[in-house]
């Protein structure tokens, strides 16, 4: 398993935005979640990199197992942020740095590899993300799709075993969705485990092996990509023809 989570609870306060969410992700997987506005997709992501603790429960992600109530060290978190990529909704790009120097900032100050070898490693991956001759521009030079590949491109600077993609469409036009959700599928072809929240249903239907809906912080449907067409709950029906 590249992911597996049990029984994992979520609380701000006395709000509970996750109850007893448990999954499986194979190695490999593209797995989507999926749900209204305030299902707790973006928690639940944000769990799986240790950005937030959750209440209860346990996890182990690519090979480090975390129990929740035990209480979690900032270095737990910085040794699976090393395994795990984060492709953020707002792409969080560094305005006064190149594609090129973006993209070679943490493999070269975190992970202690050369400039050169940097550079190169980046060059490929531009290359293989249609974004070779822009290297040198900056960020703002850039459309949302082209910004929102040189996030992903940033992402797999430092080698993940799984990438997280956090609505990774909005605000983005049906030609450029399209291109993201290629991206994510070639992606998928080198074995990578990606976790994609999205409540696009269009778009989740094109890039999901798997999918897990939720609802109110509940886990109501889990399945592979068949489940598009034949739902096993009436809610997931529902939320299909929306």
């Amino acid at each position: 398993m590249s992911i597996q989570v049990n029984q994992v609870n979520k609380f701000y306060g006395d709000t509970q935005v996750l109850h007893d969410v448990s999954f499986t992700c194979n190695k490999g997987d593209t797995l989507v979640l999926l749900g209204p506005s305030g299902a707790g997709k973006s928690s639940l992501l944000r769990i799986l990199n240790l950005l937030e603790s959750a209440t209860s429960g346990n996890m182990s992600v690519a090979g480090m197992s975390f129990d929740f109530a035990k209480g979690l060290t900032e270095k737990q978190g910085l040794e699976l942020r090393q395994k795990v990529g984060m492709v953020f909704q707002q792409y969080n790009l560094w305005p006064h740095m190149t594609v090129l120097e973006n993209l070679i900032e943490a493999p070269v100050r975190v992970a202690g590899l050369s400039k050169t070898a940097a550079k190169e490693e980046a060059n490929r991956i531009l290359d293989m993300l249609q974004l070779g001759d822009k290297s040198d521009a900056w960020p703002l030079q850039l459309s949302g799709g082209q910004q929102q590949r040189v996030a992903i491109a940033r992402a797999l600077m430092m080698k993940p075993d799984v990438l997280l993609f956090d609505e990774p469409t909005a605000a983005l036009d049906p030609e450029i969705t399209s291109q993201v959700a290629k991206v994510i599928n070639d992606l998928s072809q080198t074995g990578i485990t990606q976790v994609v929240v999205t409540h696009e249903v269009d778009f989740a239907r094109k890039v999901a092996s798997h999918v897990l809906y939720l609802e109110d912080g509940k886990v109501v449907e889990n399945g592979t990509n068949e489940v598009f067409n034949t739902p096993t709950t009436q809610n997931f029906a529902d939320y299909l023809t929306h």
